[in-house]
């Protein structure tokens, strides 16, 4: 591959006729050339004007527009971006454009503010671990031409993608690398990803620059051309050949295996879908400079703050891949006993992220100081894994539950002996036909823990095929019942969410009817009483609807009881996106309602807290606290009434912790 790096007097008219010879070659005839050149000058020369300066009231005509990234796009919860809107919609409908919008996160992309020449506005600060992208399948491809302008400014030294293709379809990228930009197309397949690329210009470090990146598809390969814009001239130099692939799909902050990742911030994206040629992108980087300036950075106090800002949040890793020798941590439960000690349990998955039937133990951690140290692990729930034919003797998805009256502490869980998980347990009561019920108790506030007890015969039908808890956290009601959020599959195999509850603090358990007894099946749930003593059940909706699935639970009086049941379901209702997920519920003593799951219709990311304070029926936008990929999380409250949650975020179980006026910033 050959490189050339031109950097002409911008009053020479020489010098432009030269730089363009050079780098649009055999793209363009000899007329072309003086045609562009000719207009060229004049932009030059400052008779340019982009849309009246580039200003938000009247955008620009550019054809070719395919997504446009602009600050007003950005959005932000507190410090934390958890999208960026595609603003383009000249060459698709608005349905289509939304399509294009950056709303898979990586990582902890951060809002930053900054002043320019129109006023103060965010950038998107990637961090060298973060990025924003979008699967071919809604972003798109661009087989032929394609130009790519940024305004970005890097941070000092640093290396690594500014974008790529976000599939293995195609990789067409920009990228720093021992302070040389490098541009470039990458066949299949994606283990190509970390690839180096053909060196173009020195990287220009700790300044706001224009960034133009021209791809065009030729018989012989890809010319690519790298343009930069620079208050005191501008520069281009040019690569080929290259591979042929497309752009698919887009990735800003890292490459398509979301790694190599670059500290830099970037204040706008315009992607094109066809060749530019070097003086329309001149003319729109002339825009843009008039738009941004030179932005500068605003003081600290006008920053945006996210959880780790503030001084009253707390976050802290418990769990991660390879601790104590095992090579996952899943389910999170977490409670708070009457002495005030965190107890987290989860599940220990020793030999990977899969669920049962595995090697899987139920672990337990304490912490007598709200969260800010935590004990060692150690196992409550683990049957012998070399049992023959056991698959593991596998016990998870663990559920914790205070009785606060008595001081003592359960943990619930699913114990599969063999195939006896999700799939394949079947009807009958005992460890070799089905899941087990299974549970632990401690009276020591969680220091030891007694041998399994197993209630499978107390609440699970013969003919149903697996009964068994939550997970996350159970609840004491305040006439003393405890109350477990369970779940079963039927004699068809359909889902149900339910609860089972003890009178007399765990000796016998009973089970309540499915929350939803028909077809529509739901399973993990989780629980809280309301003001009334009746019960509000937050379930997981298994018909993938892109929602939360809630019912009002209603104790029947207790000479009704004996004659009618034990109580009566609500109608169901249906509100808070979420995309088929274990999530948490709870009631503070204060009386609003707090529900934690990953803020999205079909994606485990961004997990929200929403408040509601009328019986679950509305609930808040919510307070995010995490931008990331993010699954199962419990909440609890602390004894001095602060909030505390353990969530699962890149494959580790951490605790986060926040007073309750957190989720209502001014």
């Amino acid at each position: 591959m050959a490189g050339l790096s031109v950097e002409p007097n911008p009053h020479s008219e020489t010098n432009h006729s030269a730089m363009r010879s050079a780098c649009i070659g055999r793209l363009i005839r000899l007329g072309q050339i003086m045609k562009t050149l000719k207009a060229l000058v004049v932009v030059i020369w400052g008779a340019i004007s982009l849309s009246a300066s580039y200003s938000s009231a009247a955008e620009p005509e550019l054809a070719g527009l395919h997504a446009w990234y602009r600050s007003e796009g950005l959005k932000t919860s507190g410090a934390a971006v958890v999208g960026w809107e595609n603003s383009a919609t000249g060459t698709a409908t608005n349905a289509d454009a939304a399509r294009r919008n950056l709303n898979r996160i990586v990582g902890q992309p951060r809002a930053f503010r900054v002043a320019t020449v129109h006023g103060e506005r965010t950038v998107l600060r990637l961090d060298g671990n973060s990025a924003l992208w979008q699967a071919a399948d809604d972003w798109g491809s661009l087989d032929a031409g394609r130009t790519i302008l940024v305004v970005a400014r890097l941070v000092k030294d640093a290396e690594g993608f500014l974008f790529d293709g976000s599939t293995n379809t195609g990789l067409t990228r920009a990228q720093v690398r021992a302070a040389k930009w490098q541009i470039g197309v990458q066949s299949p397949p994606i283990s190509n990803a970390a690839n180096a690329d053909s060196a173009t210009q020195s990287a220009v470090y700790e300044s706001w620059n224009p960034h133009g990146f021209m791809f065009h598809k030729g018989e012989a390969g890809t010319l690519a051309t790298h343009f930069v814009a620079r208050r005191d001239g501008w520069s281009a130099a040019h690569v080929t050949p290259l591979a042929t692939q497309p752009l698919s799909g887009f990735i800003i902050g890292a490459n398509a295996a979301t790694k190599s990742g670059l500290a830099c911030d970037i204040a706008e994206i315009l992607v094109f879908n066809r060749t530019m040629s070097l003086d329309e992108q001149l003319q729109v980087s002339t825009g843009l400079q008039r738009q941004w300036g030179e932005p500068t950075d605003l003081p600290a106090d006008k920053q945006p703050q996210g959880i780790t800002d503030d001084p009253r949040g707390f976050r802290k890793i418990l769990r991660k891949p390879g601790d104590e020798g095992s090579k996952a941590y899943r389910i999170p439960g977490l409670a708070t006993t009457p002495k005030g000690t965190l107890l987290a349990v989860f599940d220990i998955r020793h030999d990977g992220g899969g669920d049962l039937p595995a090697n899987i133990d139920v672990g337990l951690m304490r912490s007598i100081d709200d969260g800010e140290t935590w004990s060692a692990m150690q196992p409550i729930l683990d049957f012998d894994k070399t049992e023959a034919n056991s698959r593991g003797n596998g016990v998870g998805d663990p559920t914790i539950l205070v009785d606060r009256q008595t001081g003592t502490v359960w943990v619930a869980a699913l114990w599969s002996k063999g195939n006896r998980g999700w799939n394949g347990s079947g009807p009958g009561l005992t460890p070799d036909e089905t899941g087990q019920f299974v549970l632990t108790k401690s009276s020591d506030d969680g220091v030891t823990w007694s041998p399994p007890i197993n209630i499978t015969k107390q609440v699970k039908a013969p003919q149903w095929r697996l009964c068994f808890n939550g997970p996350g956290a159970g609840i004491q009601t305040t006439d003393g019942t405890l109350v477990v959020p369970a779940q079963f599959r039927d004699a068809d195999g359909t889902a149900h969410s339910c609860f089972v509850f003890s009178r007399d603090h765990g000796d016998s358990w009973t089970i309540s009817p499915a929350a939803i007894p028909g077809p529509k099946p739901t399973s993990e749930s989780q629980i809280a009483e309301l003001a009334d003593g009746s019960l509000l059940l937050s379930m997981r909706d298994e018909s993938r609807s892109g929602k939360r699935v809630w019912a009002r639970w209603t104790w029947n009086k207790a000479d009704d009881a004996r004659e009618h049941g034990y109580g009566r379901w609500s109608e169901p209702w249906f509100t808070v996106p979420d995309p088929t997920c274990m999530a948490s519920l709870l009631r503070h003593p204060h009386g609003e309602l707090l529900f934690s799951n990953p803020n999205s219709a079909t994606q485990r990311v961004a997990l929200t807290i929403r408040s509601s304070t009328d019986n679950g029926h509305t609930w808040s936008d919510g307070r995010l606290l995490d931008p990331r990929g993010c699954m199962y999380s419990c909440l609890t409250v602390l004894k001095d009434g602060r909030i505390g949650i353990v969530y699962e975020v890149a494959g580790t179980l951490t605790f986060a912790r926040f007073p309750l006026e957190w989720l209502t910033p001014e």
